[in-house]
C-alpha cells in the first residue's frame, strides 16, 4: 500500500521541479532575447551611423567638417558596428542552447504527466498541458506581429511627414544645401514605400489578429474546462478531455485555414505584381 503513494509522491515531486526548472528557463531565455534585441538595435544604430557618416565624408555634403570628423566618426561607427555585431554573433548559440534546453524541458512535462495513468484518460491529460503551451506560443506570435505592424505604422506616418517637411524647405534653401535635402527627402520617401509594401504583403495586424483571437479562444474553453461549466459541465473527466481536446483541434483548424488564406492572398499579389 505505501508503494503506489511512494510513487505518486514522487511523481508529484518531480512534475514540481520540473516546473521549477522550467519557470527558471524560460526567464533565462527571455532576458537573453532581449539582451539581443538591445545588441541588434545597437548594430542597426553603429551601421546607419557608418553609412550616414562616410556618406559624409566621401561625398562631401560636409565640406567644412569633412576632414578629421568625419573620418574619426566613421572609423568610430565602424568600431562600434563591429563590436556589436561581434557580441550578437557571440551569444546566439547560449540563445540555441537554452531554447534546446527549454524543449527537453516541456518534453519531461508531457512525459511526467502521462506517468500519472496509463490509459486513454492519460494522453487526454497531455493533451489539456500541451494546450497551455499553444496559447502561449500563439500569444507571443501574435505580439512579435503586432509589435512590426506598430513599427511599420509609425515608420509610414513620420516617413511621410518627414518627407513633406523636407521637400517644402527646399524652397527657401540654398542650393547646395537644397541639393543634399532632397536625396534625403528621396531615400525616406523611398524608406516609406518599402514599408509599405511589406505591411501590405505580410498583412502582420491581420495575423496578430487572428493568433491572440485564437489563444483567448483556448484559453476560454481551458477556463471552462478547468471549473466544470458551459458545454463541460455535468460530464465525466474523460468525456471532457474529449470534448475539449475537440474544440482546440476545430479552432486550431480554423487558424490554420485563416493563416493559409493570408498566404494565398500574398502569393496572389505577388503574382498580379510580376
Amino acid at each position: 500500500m505505501t508503494q503506489p503513494t511512494t510513487s505518486v509522491n514522487s511523481n508529484d515531486s518531480e512534475r514540481r521541479q520540473n516546473a521549477s526548472d522550467l519557470d527558471k528557463a524560460e526567464t533565462e531565455l527571455r532576458g537573453l532575447k532581449t539582451t539581443q534585441r538591445l545588441r541588434l538595435v545597437w548594430l542597426l544604430a553603429s551601421l546607419a551611423c557608418v553609412g550616414f557618416l562616410g556618406w559624409a565624408m566621401f561625398v562631401g555634403i560636409w565640406t567644412s567638417y569633412r576632414g578629421p570628423f568625419s573620418i574619426l566618426g566613421t572609423l568610430a561607427a565602424m568600431v562600434s558596428t563591429v563590436a556589436a555585431a561581434h557580441f550578437l554573433l557571440r551569444h546566439q548559440p547560449v540563445i540555441a542552447s537554452k531554447e534546446y534546453s527549454l524543449v527537453e524541458l516541456q518534453s519531461e512535462r508531457v512525459q511526467l504527466a502521462a506517468e500519472a495513468a496509463a490509459d486513454t484518460r492519460a494522453t487526454l491529460r497531455v493533451y489539456r498541458i500541451a494546450a497551455l503551451d499553444d496559447i502561449e506560443t500563439y500569444r507571443t506570435r501574435a505580439k512579435t506581429n503586432r509589435r512590426y505592424s506598430n513599427i511599420l505604422q509609425w515608420a509610414i506616418i513620420l516617413g511621410s511627414v518627414t518627407a513633406t517637411s523636407l521637400t517644402s524647405i527646399t524652397a527657401g534653401a540654398a542650393a547646395s544645401t537644397a541639393e543634399w535635402i532632397r536625396w534625403v527627402a528621396a531615400a525616406v520617401s523611398a524608406m516609406v514605400s518599402v514599408a509599405a509594401g511589406v505591411t501590405g504583403f505580410f498583412k502582420f495586424r491581420e495575423r496578430g489578429f487572428n493568433q491572440q483571437q485564437t489563444a483567448d479562444n483556448i484559453e476560454k474553453h481551458q477556463k471552462a474546462l478547468e471549473l466544470g461549466i458551459r458545454e463541460y459541465a455535468g460530464r465525466s473527466e474523460e468525456e471532457a478531455l474529449r470534448l475539449f481536446a475537440q474544440n482546440v483541434e476545430e479552432l486550431k483548424d480554423e487558424q490554420r485555414k485563416r493563416e493559409l488564406q493570408l498566404e494565398q492572398s500574398s502569393d496572389q499579389r505577388e503574382h498580379r505584381q510580376s
